[in-house]
């Protein structure tokens, strides 16, 4: 039994004319006398009696109208409530620790869009991210694109090469690029495992041959660069983490031959709510 046929019967036996409820339904009155044949035809009885001088309710339609009329008040505020608690419930987005620290507080006005709250989730992996994003924890999910799930809506956003980073001190500091055989044998600062970027960079020196010298592990975040700050090693890093370390001593170089680039994409369950968000996302 369709709503709308419902919504379609009230109208008509509040106002007694097919005419008069088609205009307050903004419907054309072919198609209210369709919902109300088809309404009719579902429950196998006769709802109106059709008069030259207009339309009556039957002894059945009276009887349907009282039954039906408290339940589709109770439908109508069960979806007001839906819709409010839809607009009040946060939308989770989980991102990695680079992507939320550097990608995701710049794209946040357009994301406010969406007319809902909206709450930010890190995980050190993308793994984890699309576990947390398949068990309903999160609604959207900014991940490593390599890691993407075929079960899973996914679109991607920009792709990244890695850099090195180096204190300013560092003999480098005259160069404009660096070639990954130099960095093998220097004293390499990464993230703690599990992380997707130390996956990569530890499996680039070793298919040139090297043991990659990692010296110290550090927890995510800017960490990372306090200790190169430091003079305690260099550390590699994607580009949209190398781009933002002006307020630093530092410097960075592009890296040639390193064999992998970092893709990121926009994962979501629902292929309506990915396609929304990456409309806002390319604005």
């Amino acid at each position: 039994m369709n709503v709308e046929w419902l919504h379609s019967f009230i109208a008509a036996a509040n106002q007694k004319s097919f005419s008069k409820a088609a205009q307050i339904t903004n419907l054309s009155q072919p198609a209210l006398s369709k919902h109300i044949r088809n309404l009719e035809n579902n429950l196998g009885i006769e709802l109106f009696h059709r008069t030259s001088m207009g339309i009556e309710l039957t002894e059945a339609g009276e009887r349907f109208y009282t039954r039906i009329t408290p339940v589709l008040n109770e439908i109508t505020a069960i979806r007001e409530e839906l819709q409010q608690f839809s607009q009040s419930n946060p939308i989770a987005i989980g991102g990695l620790p680079s992507l939320a620290t550097y990608y995701l507080p710049n794209k946040m006005n357009e994301l406010k869009q969406l007319d809902r709250p909206i709450t930010l989730m890190i995980q050190n992996t993308s793994n984890e991210l699309l576990q947390s994003l398949q068990k309903g924890r999160l609604d959207a999910a900014f991940v490593d694109a390599k890691y993407s799930r075929e079960s899973l809506w996914s679109c991607e956003l920009f792709t990244e090469p890695y850099y090195a980073v180096f204190p300013l001190n560092h003999r480098f500091i005259s160069r404009t690029a660096v070639d990954l055989a130099e960095l093998c044998d220097e004293p390499l600062i990464v993230h703690q495992a599990p992380c997707d970027s130390r996956k990569d960079i530890v499996e680039q020196i070793q298919s040139l041959g090297y043991t990659p010298n990692i010296i110290t592990e550090v927890n995510f975040g800017d960490f990372i660069f306090g200790a190169v700050s430091s003079r305690m090693g260099i550390t590699i890093v994607p580009e949209l983490m190398a781009k933002n370390i002006g307020h630093l001593q530092l410097f960075a170089l592009p890296i040639n031959n390193f064999g992998r680039t970092r893709t990121i994409s926009l994962v979501t369950k629902s292929k309506e709510f990915g396609s929304k968000l990456h409309h806002l996302l390319s604005n």
